[in-house]
């Protein structure tokens, strides 16, 4: 054979690619059979990667066009002056890829006004969800199955984008959890460069006294007991209080002979000049963040709102406002459950359900507040309000493992979160104890006719508060917990008595 096969077998691969492309000039007849056009893009950080595929009249899907644009503002006025003359549009498709796709999101935007709804960012999970295996992976390919899904307008599920004032605001917060981040490990720093030393005692840097020694130590140098001495005396000099340094003075005494080095010296006065700055960049962060939401009238009502919450503080408040965004999206709340993370997977087949892991298609920022706010809760800080009432249910009633306790009370925060920002309801800690204590009564009265106890019951509860007054001293509080629960479980016993008594007459 005179001809080469590999170059032959490279031939028909190039003719059979460049047949893969259909233009619109060369047949008429193709033109006069298309319903809508899908676009798909796959973005990066230099190029976009755009095809267009056609759905005919047969119900076929067929890709018109491929083509890559730079990344860059000429490249996406270009893009659009190429996305113009096909028309209609079923949907621009894309994935959200951090922060490369919000210009290309942005400029479709302007573009095409009228088709706003039309052009979607997706989640990449759910992307490749949906999207079956057509081959090897690259750019073109993504693109095109991306052009193909968006005809499937129910498979859709665009995410949130916002505009960009509002995506500045959010990434200031989550640019304040990150210093905080970077705050702790430069403590975990200084503990490590101590332990070196052999002074083991941690301090709390988020006291100003415990700054004030590890300072007056650095700089002075020396053993530990003389700085701290010295210490002493120019605070009493300068009229300072001195009652938490004397009160800390049995912890540091083992200490007291443990002297810094140079090298440790100078890595401390790093360390601890590195841990101010990245706290002078957290106050900034958060005190912008509150100032912008506190300008708006609706953020400043809704921040207020939140605020009422039993154990919710002023950061998780602003961190749920600037991570929800546009709330009104949500069509009920269980979507917006959904979307906070707190629910898990379930997969159901035939009788039975089984319940999985938290779904990855959420916000991990909202569920970490979330989960926060319950850790606190289950740890008694909202005594005598209802969600302290749910989490003792969960986690000591049902006795349910404390990390499914915590997604149980952060479902139900979850729901009064929508609830207070959608519906505007406000909220109030003690309305599910108010409502029981109300039917009880009516109940009472339903059997009784009377709203009043059983003179038996009065008589008992004067009896056992006699008992608790006489024996205070004797009792410690695990003891009194435990009579309390006795001598409600006896007056419940008593109040059924007198019911059943009175049913029976």
């Amino acid at each position: 054979m005179s001809q080469n096969p590999s170059k032959t077998f490279r031939l028909h691969k190039k003719k059979c690619k460049s047949r893969g492309s259909l233009h619109l000039s060369s047949n008429s007849t193709f033109i006069e059979q298309i319903i809508r056009f899908g676009v798909g893009m796959d973005v990066h950080r230099d190029t976009v990667v755009v095809c267009i595929c056609a759905q005919t009249a047969q119900n076929e899907i067929i890709v018109v066009k491929q083509h890559s644009f730079r990344n860059v503002p000429t490249g996406l006025q270009e893009m659009m002056n190429f996305l113009k003359k096909y028309r209609p549009i079923s949907h621009y498709l894309m994935e959200c890829t951090g922060i490369y796709h919000r210009p290309v999101y942005h400029a479709l935007e302007r573009a095409f006004p009228q088709e706003k709804e039309k052009i979607i960012a997706m989640n990449p999970l759910l992307v490749h969800r949906r999207l079956t295996d057509l081959g090897n992976k690259h750019d073109k390919a993504d693109a095109q199955r991306m052009a193909e899904l968006s005809f499937y307008d129910k498979l859709l599920r665009p995410s949130y984008v916002g505009d960009p004032q509002f995506f500045h605001l959010r990434d200031c917060l989550r640019s304040y959890t990150r210093s905080r981040q970077d705050s702790t490990r430069f403590k975990n720093r200084i503990h490590r460069v101590l332990c070196s030393i052999h002074f083991m005692y941690k301090f709390d840097l988020g006291k100003e006294w415990s700054l004030q020694i590890l300072d007056y130590w650095i700089h002075h140098g020396g053993v530990f007991q003389n700085a701290f001495q010295a210490l002493l005396l120019h605070m009493i000099e300068e009229g300072m209080p001195i009652l938490i340094l004397q009160k800390h003075s049995d912890d540091f005494a083992p200490f007291a002979s443990v002297s810094l080095t140079r090298e440790s010296t100078f890595n401390l006065a790093q360390l601890l000049q590195q841990f101010l700055e990245v706290e002078r960049h957290a106050a900034q962060y958060l005190l912008q963040t509150e100032q912008f939401i506190l300008s708006d009238a609706e953020f400043t009502t809704n921040y207020q709102a939140l605020l009422t919450i039993p154990c919710m503080g002023p950061v998780s408040a602003l961190q749920i406002l600037t991570e929800v965004g546009d709330f009104r999206r949500f069509r009920d709340w269980r979507a917006f459950a959904k979307f906070c993370g707190v629910v898990p997977e379930i997969k159901e087949s035939g009788s039975s359900i089984n319940k999985g892991h938290v779904n990855r298609y959420t916000n991990a920022h909202l569920r970490r507040s979330l989960v926060q706010i319950a850790n606190l809760i289950i740890n008694g800080k909202a005594s005598r309000t209802d969600l302290d009432e749910f989490a003792t249910k969960q986690y000591h009633s049902r006795k349910l493992p404390f990390k499914k306790a915590c997604m149980k009370v952060a479902f139900k925060l979850s729901r009064i979160v929508y609830n207070i920002l959608v519906k505007n309801i406000q909220y109030d800690p003690h309305y599910e104890q108010t409502q029981q204590k109300m039917q009880k009564l009516l109940r009472r009265k339903a059997r009784t006719g009377t709203l009043l106890q059983s003179a038996q019951v009065r008589a008992l509860r004067k009896d056992i508060g006699r008992f608790f007054v006489n024996h205070h001293e004797h009792l410690n509080s695990k003891s009194r917990f435990l009579l309390t629960r006795g001598f409600t479980q006896m007056i419940d016993k008593v109040n059924k008595k007198d019911l059943n008594d009175k049913d029976t007459k």
